[in-house]
């Protein structure tokens, strides 16, 4: 590899000798009239300087085993365990590995002037700013990575200003019951049964793939942790309504798909002035949580049903819905 490293070095300075040849008799009109062969020499000497630079940084990014430093970082990337994080940082790398090698460079060569291109790249195929902001802040976290275990690399993502500004958090609108009542209704099959068990057992979007239901309980995985409930009844009914397994009522549904199933039909009613709002899978969980604190008064039994780490984490949640 060494030597491959060695050739493509020496191919770049051969095809730089004559450029900067050109380029000294140019702009050193003392010096046009040199013979070829001498403006050559000088070129060289001009030229080998730059190499040197650029062999010696080549040499240390050989030092770097890469795949085994981006397995390293993947396995790490999630302090939950969460397999879904895992996968939003393997698919950014994925995407950055992929424009690199179009680019001719190994991701490792990747300077600040290419990862600004790359961002823009994003942009230039439709993808949505907050996709982008996670896909860079994927690969910045990783350079992070590198740059901490290998001190001649340098994160590339740092201070870019290609990155896509954030746009103002959207206002906290929370569904009204009858408000819910009437999404329920304007959806059919699997989807109703969806919203139904989200907003009436709390679950996240990103739980229902997992969800498993036996007799009048509900197990799942939701951010990496194993979640335990029951269910309520118009959720079973409306499982069994939509021909679904209860053993896995959601298997064969992406989280992306449940999230634009909700959030187009939620466009729809509030574009007919149905609803006060386009409401997200997780207003309804800003539902349940408010239904049930307004119920019993009491954070822990809040904080059992939401799967919270502690009751401090749901006192915070609480907090940002407006109670205390």
């Amino acid at each position: 590899m060494t030597g491959q490293l060695v050739d493509r070095v020496r191919e770049a300075g051969l095809s730089r000798v004559k450029t900067v040849a050109r380029k000294i008799a140019t702009a050193s009109p003392k010096l046009a009239d040199l013979p070829e062969e001498d403006l050559e020499k000088l070129a060289r000497v001009v030229v080998a300087e730059g190499l040197k630079d650029e062999l010696r940084k080549a040499a240390d990014l050989e030092k770097v085993d890469y795949k085994d430093e981006r397995e390293k970082f993947v396995a790490r990337s999630s302090r939950t365990g969460s397999q879904r994080t895992k996968q939003l940082y393997s698919d950014a790398l994925d995407k950055l590995d992929v424009w690199c090698k179009k680019q001719g460079i190994s991701t490792l060569e990747l300077t600040p002037a290419l990862a600004d291109d790359w961002i823009e790249s994003l942009k230039a195929e439709g993808r949505a700013p907050s996709t982008i902001r996670l896909m860079v802040a994927a690969s910045s976290s990783f350079w992070t990575w590198l740059e901490r275990r290998h001190t001649q690399l340098r994160n590339p993502f740092r201070g870019s200003r290609a990155r896509p500004l954030n746009k103002p958090k959207r206002k906290l609108e929370i569904p009204t019951e009858a408000e819910i009542r009437i999404i329920e209704n304007a959806a059919e099959g699997w989807l109703r049964a969806a919203i139904v068990i989200m907003s009436q057992a709390g679950l996240r979007a990103g739980a229902l793939p997992s969800v498993s239901i036996s007799g009048d309980r509900f197990i799942c995985t939701t951010k990496g942790k194993e979640q335990r409930g029951k269910v309520p009844q118009e959720a079973r009914e409306a499982i069994l309504k939509a021909g679904l397994s209860l053993r896995s009522p959601f298997e064969d549904k992406a989280v992306h798909q449940i999230a634009d199933g909700f959030r187009y039909l939620t466009k729809k009613l509030h574009a007919g002035g149905q609803i006060a709002s386009r409401y997200s899978c997780h207003d309804l969980r800003h539902f349940f949580a408010i239904q049930i604190y307004d119920s019993t008064r009491d954070v822990y039994q809040v904080e059992k049903a939401l799967g919270h780490a502690n009751v401090g984490v749901t006192e915070t949640y609480l907090r940002s819905l407006g109670l205390e």
